[in-house]
């Protein structure tokens, strides 16, 4: 798997855990200005990413599935499932299969640990990865951006069809789709001129179901639970009593380690990872 593909996933999975959406709920899915639509499906992303926001709803769990890949993307992932959870300011959790195994890497302030201890050791040395240490931050994914910024996240995106309202049927639920891709001067910045990507939005502006299209693959990721709170209970961010095999390291290696999990779902016993190069940070 490769590291763009890491990108995607990461962004998805810890992006759609933080969508939940605290409006109103409604009869239908919604039918308002698409751009509109965005803005209000990551408004509650906020409230758990960056710091300067009024909701008291601090937290969230997730589980996620890849319901389709094609193209390059190895036919494993199909059905691999991934839960989250993710608090402000500095914790993050993170539960994937790997070789047959659910593997689970959670960040707790500065300190991060993950189980079962052993394989992540061998995954980490498969890879051979160094990466640079970084200036901690206080918040899990190191949003560079602040609350005020985040208001403009809809202008990115160019809108297929944006005067039409698509309304599609998802798992027996009425979701409004929203097709995108990024708007010409960024995607050329970018060199992602062929993305492009579908959103499933339920009523209360619930996301459901995103889809991303490359030239090279595609991806469908089902959103299956949602939960969102001021917190999580204490124990969430602390091993299991009766487990020993813990691997231990601190904040400034979390991306190292979830680099290999999402870049090791679902492989084999007996397959060995791609080694990346010596001395990279995912």
């Amino acid at each position: 798997m490769t590291h763009r593909f890491f990108h995607f996933f990461a962004a998805v999975a810890l992006s759609t855990a933080l969508t939940l959406s605290s409006a109103p709920a409604q009869d239908a899915p919604p039918r308002d200005n698409p751009y509109d639509v965005i803005g209000k499906v990551f408004a509650p992303f906020w409230s758990v990413l960056l710091a300067a926001t009024a909701s008291p709803n601090k937290a969230c769990t997730l589980t996620l599935e890849m319901t389709e890949v094609t193209g390059r993307l190895p036919k494993q992932m199909a059905g691999a499932t991934i839960a989250a959870a993710v608090q402000f300011p500095d914790k993050v959790k993170l539960t994937a299969p790997v070789m047959g195994e659910a593997i689970t890497v959670c960040r707790n302030g500065d300190e991060v640990w993950a189980i079962p201890g052993a394989k992540v050791e061998f995954l980490l040395s498969k890879f051979e990865i160094k990466p640079r240490p970084k200036k901690k931050k206080n918040t899990p994914l190191y949003l560079p951006i602040t609350a005020q910024q985040a208001i403009f996240l809809p202008a990115i995106f160019t809108i297929i069809n944006a005067d039409v309202a698509e309304m599609q049927e998802l798992n027996g639920e009425d979701c409004r789709v929203i097709t995108a891709a990024l708007m010409p001067e960024l995607a050329k910045a970018v060199k992602s001129e062929k993305f492009q990507a579908e959103m499933w939005v339920a009523s209360g502006y619930m996301p459901r179901r995103f889809k991303i299209f490359q030239p090279d693959f595609t991806a469908t990721v089902d959103v299956k639970k949602l939960r969102f709170g001021p917190s999580l209970v204490p124990a969430t961010w602390t091993p299991p009593p009766d487990v020993t095999d813990i691997y231990r390291t601190d904040a400034d290696h979390l991306d190292a380690i979830l680099f290999v999990i999402m870049n090791s779902l679902e492989l084999k016993d007996k397959a060995s990872p791609l080694k990346a190069s010596k001395n990279t940070s995912p």
